[in-house]
């Protein structure tokens, strides 16, 4: 770094830093080591005003204190990450524009955004820390140079490296909040107010110094990493160099404006002393801060208290939504029972020539042989009738078996229903049929001859097909034609009995609505 370089840099400490944010800024001009980082260097101590005013702009002119924390416990609560991506473009933009005065305020901005989540009472927020927040950083202003002299002289200080990843600025802000965060209650705990009260020089205690010293030092090494990294990036991206900026000008006005700095930097100290003093008095008089709370600590508490309430209100419509899906979900489950056994156990068919009964062992049933049959047993199922009665979904659940699943389950369900309801009706020529996608009564009393043969005929010609038919032959045309007859005049009858039901009540569900959805369910599982 060039004499004038170092030297305009002691002016700037000396009289125009009046905050953590400005030596953050500035001290980590000296820490950059590439050419391309040195190069930026030039032009921020050349626009050092905009630079220094830049690192204060958040706190005195946005006033986005929410987006200046990360609250790690809380799913790493606040806008930090975004908004330093925002100002980090925003930085590039301007390089590439050549604009650097406007860079130098992009870049002091950014600093900020990058720097106050390293600070452990960015981190959370308790009521202890609405009281110590501004104490502390005000015994950390007062401090500022020999707790970075501390840091110097420690050789087990942090050394900052950047991800080479996409998203590594955002990454690198949790990264260091994390750090931050852990250190959190121990300096809560391990600053004295009492003696702060005395002397605002005196409030932290040596393992208080020790922290504040390392994550000064890891604040100044990290926005020092990341100067070099957008000056590579401007630089690679432009395809040319930055200019290295004269520094003899800036030199010589920041010397002349050294009288009124100090004045300033005294008057600033005054306020926040006096805003120390009277926070001070207010928690010893009231064992609360209302009136002096820290501006910064009374915007976030109210952000925050949106935030939760946002929450609360997420969490609440989540269980509500939740509840009515339950409810939803048992209604319909409700009406599926009562559909059941209102339509489809009362169209089951009596007289003689009928296969199947409601009280015959399901062993009996197409497609369910002993071993099944025990599986069904083993969950309180015996009967064609249990069978029939019981809800698809919480048998394949009971049932737990990988080969047996709801449409499995429908297409069994199916077969027994069509055995159960038209005559002389066979195991092979029902599985057939709902292989076939002819599911229900109502389905094979609207087809015809021609399509059902055809269907009927191709299936059989699968592999599953095959396996029902064992060796017999497919059911012929003029079979197929005696059950689309008995299917259609078993359907006149329930038409009927549908059409009584209504003169006695409106709301009975109808047979349709069952074997429309037994039908897609089987028409699924022959697919």
């Amino acid at each position: 770094m060039s004499t004038s370089s170092q030297t305009l840099i002691q002016i700037l400490r000396a009289a125009h830093c009046r905050s953590t944010h400005h030596h953050f800024a500035l001290d980590a001009t000296e820490l950059v080591q590439t050419d391309s980082g040195k190069r930026l260097v030039s032009q921020l101590l050349r626009h050092h005003g905009r630079y220094l005013t830049g690192a204060k702009d958040p706190d005195t002119r946005f006033r986005d204190f929410q987006n200046h924390v990360i609250h790690v416990d809380d799913g790493y609560w606040g806008g930090a990450p975004r908004v330093a991506h925002q100002w980090y473009d925003r930085l590039q933009r301007y390089l590439h524009q050549s604009r650097y005065s406007d860079a130098a305020h992009a870049a002091g901005v950014l600093s900020h955004y990058f720097t106050d989540p390293i600070q452990p009472l960015h981190t959370a927020q308790t009521p202890l820390e609405k009281v110590l927040h501004r104490p502390i950083e005000w015994c950390i202003t007062q401090n500022y140079a020999n707790l970075l002299a501390e840091w110097k002289s420690n050789p087990t200080r942090i050394v900052f490296q950047l991800s080479d990843q996409s998203g590594w600025l955002g990454e690198a802000i949790l990264q260091s909040a994390r750090l931050a965060h852990g250190h959190y209650q121990t300096l809560l705990d391990h600053f004295d107010l009492a003696a702060c009260e005395k002397n605002s020089r005196q409030g932290l205690t040596t393992v208080s110094r020790r922290i504040v010293s390392q994550l000064i030092g890891l604040s100044v090494t990290g926005w020092a990493r990341i100067l070099e990294r957008a000056a590579e990036e401007a630089e690679r991206r432009n395809q040319q160099t930055i200019p290295v900026a004269g520094l003899t000008l800036p030199m010589v006005l920041s010397g002349i404006r050294v009288p009124d700095r100090l004045w300033v930097r005294r008057i600033t100290h005054k306020v926040e002393r006096e805003k120390v003093e009277n926070l001070i008095a207010e928690f010893r008089r009231t064992g609360d801060v209302t009136q002096n709370l820290a501006s910064e600590v009374r915007v976030l508490q109210r952000v925050r208290e949106i935030h939760e309430r946002e929450k609360n209100y997420r969490q609440r419509k989540a269980e509500l939504a939740a509840a009515h899906k339950a409810l939803v979900q048992a209604e319909e489950d409700r009406q599926q029972r009562e559909t059941v056994e209102a339509n489809v156990l009362p169209f089951i068919q009596t007289h003689d020539n009928i296969r199947l009964h409601l009280p015959d062992p399901l062993v009996d049933a197409p497609s369910i042989g002993k071993k099944t049959a025990a599986r069904f047993a083993g969950i309180g199922i015996h009967t064609v009738g249990e069978f029939l009665q019981a809800d698809v979904p919480t048998m394949a659940r009971r049932l737990d078996t990988r080969w047996i699943t709801e449409d499995t389950l429908q297409a069994w369900r199916c077969q027994a229903l069509l055995m159960c309801q038209l005559p002389s009706m066979l195991a092979r020529e029902v599985q057939l049929l709902v292989g076939a996608g002819y599911a229900t009564t109502d389905a094979l009393a609207k087809s015809n001859s021609d399509s059902l043969y055809q269907a009927v005929t191709q299936f059989a010609e699968t592999y599953s097909g095959r396996r029902y038919l064992r060796g017999a032959e497919t059911p012929t045309r003029d079979r197929l034609d005696i059950i689309i007859g008995d299917a259609a005049h078993a359907m006149i009858k329930v038409k009927r009995g549908q059409a009584s039901e209504e003169q006695a009540s409106d709301t009975a569900p109808t047979i349709s609505t069952i074997q429309s959805s037994d039908a897609a369910a089987a028409r699924r599982r022959a697919a």
